[in-house]
């Protein structure tokens, strides 16, 4: 978790050094590690913490909901990498209090941002990665209109994680997005 914390930290601290301070950061959730390590990063600060999880994959999400770590049944999805079974013991009970919201997002959510990273701001990163775009642009639907969302201007940092994709499905990514499938 500390491991995985410091990217969100060295946002943080790089932020307010350009006079920027972040008033909310969104990380992608796989089994917990790094959300909860955002959340450890951000201890002190009015920064809220939201999570990203694909559509089907939400362990999170509804581990925050029951309260205790919730096991699902991952569901096909572009972004791999956050397709656990079950977030973390620890990494739940740390995130349990620090996490304002975990946004879900859907294959094409996903897709659309990954075009945006790579077509419009020249970033390479996997579909993991991309969710997490996916899910800053949505923030209102979990924070509503009116906080801390996208849609009021406020500096929200976005951790853009990995950049294991193979150069196939970056150019079935970058093309044409009805020819873009998913695998089991």
């Amino acid at each position: 978790m500390a491991g995985q914390g410091s990217a969100s930290l060295e946002l943080i601290e790089e932020a307010a050094r350009r006079g920027t301070p972040l008033d909310a950061l969104v990380v992608p959730v796989g089994g917990g590690g790094g959300i909860a390590g955002a959340c450890l990063a951000v201890a002190g600060t009015p920064i809220q913490v939201y999570g990203v999880e694909p559509v089907g994959c939400d362990s999170l999400a509804r581990s925050l909901a029951a309260g205790r770590p919730t096991p699902v049944a991952p569901a096909p999805s572009l972004a791999d990498g956050l397709r656990p079974g079950c977030v973390g013991d620890l990494p739940f009970a740390v995130a349990r209090t620090g996490v304002r919201g975990v946004v879900r997002v859907d294959d094409d959510a996903i897709v659309e941002a990954f075009r945006l990273l790579l077509l419009d701001l020249k970033v390479l990163v996997e579909p993991s990665g991309a969710a997490a775009l996916a899910g800053a642009l949505r923030l209102d639907e979990v924070s509503g209109p009116g906080s801390s969302g996208a849609g009021t201007r406020r500096t929200v940092g976005v951790v853009l994680t990995g950049g294991n994709v193979e150069a196939d499905l970056v150019a079935r990514l970058a093309g044409d997005p009805m020819t873009v499938g998913v695998a089991a």
